[in-house]
């Protein structure tokens, strides 16, 4: 069920590429500006040690996240329904849930930290449980705590693949980032134009895993009361 279910989500991902291209593309490549003119979130000395983090940057990026989340779902649901979309299309009914968005990922943020405190596994399973949450929010309408309740009962029944295939959807992520970031640089360079393409391949990528999180989403619907 999970190589399935992850087979299944890699097809959707291929057969779409350039439609998740549209939207992963132009926010990958504002973070990266931000970065340019205020400084990269990690801070390294002349000896290329990590010396501590940029906190203007990491919370820019941090509320950027939740619009640029919103419009891939926003897209994600258009391309089900058969029909991709265009930036701005994906973008407005985001930045129109903007709050309630940024709630629920600071909400989810919040359960998942404290699961790091207790071991590796709590937190990934916690994630795991919440992640329908922000599908429910844009899609469903819910508000953020209706979205992290809702999100945690919808989860419940496939628990245990959807937390499987997002850690090989991410192990899978991780190793193509890496391959590509090697070539990237190899090929041009260490300066701004490489570190700039392999953002944005990196974020391309990782938009599998939120496709293999959508797909579990879209299989868990209730079904409708026959009786």
């Amino acid at each position: 069920m999970i190589l399935q279910r992850l087979k299944e989500a890699l097809f959707f991902w291929r057969r779409h590429l350039v439609a998740l291209f549209l939207i992963s593309a132009p926010f990958t490549l504002f973070g990266e500006v931000l970065q340019l003119v205020i400084g990269p979130v990690l801070v390294t000395g002349d000896d290329g040690t990590l010396i501590g983090f940029n906190a203007l940057s990491m919370t820019t990026l941090m509320l950027l996240r939740p619009l640029a989340e919103g419009a891939l779902i926003v897209q994600m649901a258009h391309i089900q329904q058969g029909r991709a979309r265009g930036l701005l299309a994906c973008t407005l009914p985001a930045l129109a849930r903007y709050p309630f968005l940024l709630a629920t990922y600071f909400m989810l943020a919040l359960a998942v930290s404290l699961g790091w405190f207790l071991l590796i596994f709590p937190a990934l399973w916690l994630y795991a449980r919440l992640c329908f949450a922000p599908f429910q929010l844009m899609l469903r309408g819910d508000g953020p705590i209706t979205a992290l309740q809702n999100g945690f009962l919808r989860s419940s029944a496939s628990q245990w693949p959807l937390l499987a295939a997002l850690l090989l959807s991410f192990l899978l992520v991780l190793v193509l980032s890496l391959v590509a970031n090697s070539l990237v640089m190899s090929l041009l360079g260490e300066n701004a134009g490489s570190l700039m393409l392999t953002g944005v391949i990196s974020g391309l990528l990782a938009t599998l895993v939120n496709v293999v999180a959508f797909r579990f989403w879209v299989l868990a619907e209730p079904q409708p009361d026959r009786g």
